[in-house]
């Protein structure tokens, strides 16, 4: 110690490091970095946590409950079983019955989500864990009645993501989340990823609790998914539904929705198709778009003209005499579906505001900079829509044909 303390006097008056603290200082952090990073102080094994991946809920008739008539839930929880993957969640041989399932479904009636989660825990002895949840699958009847109080409980949840996917379901919540799927080892996981393809191709809405919560804070519509089954018992996602004051109002078809979604500027990708003869179709695939409005007032009657631009790629071509050699054919069809196309989104876009008056367009988000049309909007969105008149210019661009500029010759009558 003695040489130790000598050594490092020596150190000190020559202005250097003192060697040996300098070793043993370096010797320490070592040491307690090693037991920091040996393990993990919080860890918790997964088999003790029950990662909750699917949530289906419906309404049932109300019971007494505590001696008050109360609004009463089946709740469906689907949670993941690693051990039923067999190191493969994704193989088919566990969907299909070739090994034990990677899930388990967990039904109870409730009149209180929070009691119902709890419940859960009380069964499955598993701390519940849903900073995984994928997918929200509502029911018909409980869309109708109003969604208010499943909404409260999401919003108010923290593990809660704002990108988990919510759809409708139309039928039996409990099939849709047990119908197997070839490329995913839980339905819930299936039914998510089918909604986020829709989304893309069909032009169907962003349909998750993120844009919910906007349209709630902006008190205007918003719209889901909605799923339901096939004679085949297969999942099917080729409508939507349209919610008001948190009840659903009604649905929309695929042509519709896509109608709509060029109204409110949302066009990302889709599949437009044309009518030729006999049940023959032109079928181009959208690129890309773009829709800027035109508000004004004209003798108290409001008027909005929607700019629709649309860049497509001819993919299919079924009518007869088309050859896409001379400039002056492409400018042919790009004004006859220029035509089609306004024609059809005038026609759904007068429906759609006749039927549901309120603001599925989000108009309230573009009009700002027009109080008197605003004001007017959100205090009586009933007249408003009732007087509005829609007109619409359509700019539709075909980018490319593909490799064959000629449709191949065939008879009239084929």
């Amino acid at each position: 110690v003695g040489h130790l303390d000598l050594e490092c006097f020596y150190c000190r008056t020559l202005g250097s490091p003192c060697p040996m603290l300098s070793l043993a200082s370096t010797v320490m952090v070592i040491i307690c970095g090693s037991l920091l990073l040996s393990g993990c102080w919080d860890y918790k094994e997964l088999e003790n946590r029950a990662i909750i991946i699917g949530i289906g809920i419906d309404e049932i008739p109300p019971a007494t409950y505590k001696g008050k008539k109360m609004r009463m839930y089946q709740l469906l929880v689907q949670v993941v079983e690693p051990t039923g993957a067999g190191g493969n969640m994704g193989g088919p041989q566990n969907i299909q019955g070739g090994g034990k399932k990677a899930y388990t479904n967990l039904v109870i009636k409730t009149p209180s989500f929070a009691e119902g989660i709890e419940q859960i825990v009380n069964r499955s002895d598993r701390i519940p864990h849903l900073a995984h949840l994928q997918l929200i699958g509502v029911g018909e009847k409980l869309a109708k009645n109003g969604i208010n109080e499943l909404y409260d409980f999401l919003t108010r949840l923290p593990q809660m993501r704002r990108h988990t996917e919510i759809i409708v379901l139309d039928g039996d919540i409990s099939r849709f989340f047990t119908i197997p799927s070839i490329s995913q080892p839980a339905p819930a996981l299936h039914m998510s990823e089918m909604a986020a393809n829709v989304q893309r191709t069909l032009v169907m809405p962003d349909s998750n609790l993120g844009t919910v919560s906007k349209s709630v804070q902006g008190k205007i519509p918003f719209i889901l998914v909605k799923a339901s089954l096939n004679k085949s018992d297969e999942i099917i996602m080729d409508h939507a539904a349209v919610f008001y004051n948190f009840k659903m109002a009604g649905s929309l078809s695929s042509d519709e929705m896509q109608v709509l979604s060029l109204l409110r500027n949302e066009i990302e990708r889709g599949f437009l198709t044309f009518p030729c003869y006999r049940g023959k179709k032109a079928g181009l695939q959208l690129l890309s778009g773009e829709s800027k409005i035109v508000p004004f007032l004209k003798k108290g009657i409001p008027h909005f003209t929607f700019q629709v631009k649309l860049e497509t790629e001819l993919m299919e071509y079924q009518c007869l005499g088309a050859s896409f050699s001379e400039p002056n054919a492409i400018r042919k069809a790009e004004k006859l579906y220029s035509d089609m196309m306004k024609k059809r989104i005038i026609t759904i876009a007068n429906m759609l505001k006749n039927k549901y008056k309120t603001d599925l367009f989000r108009l309230t988000t573009r009009i700002k900079n027009y109080p008197e049309l605003y004001l007017w909007l959100k205090n009586d969105p009933k007249t408003f829509f009732e007087k509005m008149v829609v007109d619409v210019n359509v700019d539709f661009k075909i980018r490319t044909i593909g490799s064959s500029l000629r449709t191949p010759e065939r008879e009239q009558s084929d």
